[in-house]
């Protein structure tokens, strides 16, 4: 009798923190510490996704402005026509044209030559001239540049190659 009052006293091999040792599984202090962890780390992955996503949003629209700026090139080179880009990054839109910088390409499936980019969009910087970036009708480069030309959104850049013509989102 007083081996198991010792035993109980001293909290010993058998019992530890009052709790059986010799059943299996986890205690309640261990579940909660992990719980805790747990909600800590998806705080902060749910605080850093909406940033995360809205460059997402962002690189997407100008991968857009610089697929229909390939594909206008793209046609007007087919029709043997000269392409006109024009970028008006005051009011964060650009425009299309054909033959001169004053008719309007309406590409198919489009309802207008001029796209104008969401609220969220800003061209913060340009060198394309307001009279616009003209393309050549047979090979579709460029003309009347003499460095790359470049339309810059945010952390992306869209890049026209002198003198190739060729377009990329760096």
């Amino acid at each position: 009798m007083v081996d198991i009052n010792l035993k109980l006293k001293n909290a010993g091999t058998i019992r530890r923190f009052f709790i059986l040792m010799s059943s299996p599984g986890f205690t309640m202090i261990e579940l909660i510490a992990t719980m805790v962890i747990m909600a800590i780390l998806a705080s902060s992955t749910i605080t850093n996704y909406s940033k995360f996503n809205m460059g997402l949003r962002i690189f997407e629209e100008v991968k857009d402005m610089s697929r229909k700026i390939i594909y206008a090139r793209d046609y007007c080179t087919a029709r043997k026509e000269i392409f006109y880009l024009k970028v008006d990054a005051d009011a964060d839109q650009y425009s299309l044209f054909r033959q001169n910088s004053s008719t309007a390409l309406m590409l198919p499936n489009e309802s207008s030559h001029q796209f104008d980019l969401p609220s969220y969009i800003d061209i913060s910087a340009t060198n394309v001239d307001a009279g616009g970036l003209e393309f050549d009708a047979i090979m579709g480069e460029p003309q009347s540049i003499t460095a790359n030309a470049t339309i810059t959104i945010g952390d992306f850049t869209i890049t026209i190659e002198n003198p190739t013509g060729y377009i990329h989102v760096q």
